[in-house]
């Protein structure tokens, strides 16, 4: 992970201390960004064994957008993108030959994760103007950290993407397809391949073929309900450019209740159905594991590409 507002020395984060809740099983940290055009706090709380959730985002209204803006210009008047080389290399060194992606919030839309998904659409609408010049500075800033990455030693880069019940097609045909396709393009010149993940609902956007034209080189993930909402996976595949390597889809759901016969049958018919395709496809969770998932099931998920292949 690149954090694009430690390059510059004109803003700063404070870490708060951490606060214990529910009888030490949840932790709560606030961070406050400060910049002479004001300051911006964020809220993370983390639950044991679920996670970490951002329960308050730096941006909530649309007059903190320029606090946004005086950090974007900030960052983009740094001449020297040399520290988060280093900092790929340092990770590269660690993991040796093995491939590696790094990530930022590069998406422009996703405006550095600032605001959440539902404020981020609605600041397009009421800031338009400013929105579509907030993602223009983005993506000159992806094309610093683009180079950096690909100079440092990274693979791939993670490019991320909310499902159908988070978004409008509109706002994709708008905003996520032609900033995507400019983002891809880019790190395709540095040699960099695209990682998508999406664990969520995507009809109708596959229908539609955006996934198609935004350029990734790996898209997850192709999910039935109730994780996702394909018709099935031979009819996601159908819709998908045969270039695209896909990567899922067995859903937590199942990994969580089922037993291992339903696990393996499941991957098994997984393996087939690409294989028929005639499709690249890693057989995966559709996302994160849950700490409680059985071993035996994701053995048996293990066992099922054992012995496919």
């Amino acid at each position: 992970m690149i954090d694009p507002v430690s390059l510059t020395d004109a803003v700063s984060w404070r870490h708060g201390e951490t606060e214990f809740l529910n009888e030490n099983k949840s932790r709560k940290r606030s961070s406050l960004l400060q910049t002479p055009k004001g300051n911006l706090e964020t809220v993370i709380v983390e639950n044991e064994r679920q996670g970490s959730f951002r329960t308050k985002y730096l941006i909530t209204c649309e007059r903190e957008l320029d606090i946004l803006e005086y950090c974007l210009d900030a960052i983009l008047e740094v001449k020297d993108f040399s520290a988060a080389e280093a900092h790929v290399k340092k990770i590269r060194e660690r993991i040796g030959e093995e491939a590696i992606d790094f990530q930022w919030p590069m998406q422009p839309y996703e405006m550095l994760c600032f605001p959440d998904t539902m404020t981020t659409v609605l600041l397009s609408y009421d800031r338009p103007v400013q929105f579509r010049r907030l993602m223009e500075k983005i993506l000159r800033l992806d094309e610093h950290l683009l180079k950096a990455a690909a100079s440092g030693g990274a693979d791939f880069v993670f490019l991320g993407g909310p499902g159908a019940e988070m978004i409008s097609p509109e706002f994709y045909e708008n905003y996520l397809v032609p900033f995507s396709k400019e983002v891809t393009g880019m790190a395709h010149q540095n040699g960099l391949l695209v990682y998508s993940h999406i664990c969520s609902p995507i009809e109708p956007m596959l229908k539609m073929g955006f996934y198609n034209k935004m350029g990734i080189d790996l898209f997850e993930t192709l999910s039935e309900p109730p994780v996702g909402n394909i018709v099935s996976l031979e009819d996601a595949f159908s819709k998908l450019d045969h270039s695209i390597c896909t990567r899922g889809n067995i859903g937590l759901d199942l990994l969580l209740n089922g037993g291992p016969d339903e696990i393996y049958a499941k991957s098994y018919g997984i393996l087939k159905t690409a294989k028929e395709a005639g499709r690249k496809h890693i057989l995966a969770a559709s996302d994160y594991l849950f700490y409680d998932i059985p071993e035996t099931n994701v053995e048996a998920m293990c066992r099922a590409v054992s012995d496919f292949c």
